[in-house]
C-alpha cells in the first residue's frame, strides 16, 4: 500500500512539473510569433530603392562594357534591377529581369542592371545580364545604389527623366504593375 501511495504522488508530481514546461513552451511560442510577425511587417515597409516621385541623387559610374551612366543620362523610361551573388531571392528574380529586359523599349540602353558584389563573385550574374542591359558592379553603397538609396535585393524600379523613380518595388511585377497603371 505505501508503494501505490508513492507512485500516485510520483506521477501526480511528474505531470505537474510536464504542465508547467508545456506553459513555459506555450509562453515562449507566443513572444516568438510576436516576434516574427514585427519582423515581416518591417520587411514589409523596408523600401526597394526611392519611391515614387523621388528623384535619384546625382551619380556617374562606369559600365561593365566601359560606358559613362550617370542620373543625366536617364532620357527615357530605364528599367533598373539590383542584384547581388549570393542572394537567393536575386537568382530567383533574374530570368524576369531578363525576359523584360528582353523586350523593353529602347533595348539593351534603356535598362540598367547593378550588380552589388563585395567579394569578386558577379561573374556569372554579369554574364546573363550583359546582353540585355547596361551592367554596373560596385560594392553596397556605391554611386547607383548610394543615389537611389538601395534598401534590399533584389530591388526594382523604372526610372524616367532627370532621374524620376516612376516606380519602384522588391519584386519585378510590382514595378511593372505600378509603370502600367
Amino acid at each position: 500500500m505505501p508503494y501505490l501511495v508513492a507512485l500516485v504522488v510520483l506521477v501526480g508530481v511528474f505531470c505537474l512539473v510536464n504542465l508547467i514546461l508545456i506553459v513555459g513552451v506555450i509562453r515562449r511560442l507566443r513572444e516568438h510569433d510576436e516576434a516574427l510577425a514585427a519582423r515581416s511587417e518591417q520587411e514589409q515597409n523596408r523600401r526597394a530603392i526611392l519611391s515614387e516621385g523621388e528623384v535619384a541623387e546625382p551619380f556617374e559610374t562606369v559600365s561593365t562594357d566601359g560606358g559613362l551612366v550617370s542620373r543625366d543620362r536617364f532620357e527615357q523610361p530605364t528599367l533598373v534591377g539590383f542584384f547581388s551573388p549570393g542572394c537567393t531571392a536575386c537568382h530567383e528574380a533574374l530570368p524576369g529581369f531578363l525576359a523584360m529586359a528582353e523586350r523593353f523599349p529602347g533595348g539593351p540602353e534603356q535598362v540598367l542592371a547593378v550588380i552589388v558584389d563585395e567579394n569578386g563573385e558577379s561573374g556569372a550574374q554579369r554574364a546573363s545580364l550583359e546582353p540585355v542591359a547596361r551592367v554596373v558592379v560596385e560594392k553596397l553603397g556605391g554611386p547607383v545604389t548610394s543615389a537611389l538609396h538601395v534598401g534590399a535585393v533584389p530591388a526594382f524600379g523604372l526610372v524616367g527623366p532627370g532621374g524620376t523613380v516612376m516606380s519602384s518595388g522588391l519584386r519585378l511585377d510590382q514595378v511593372l504593375t505600378a509603370a502600367s497603371a
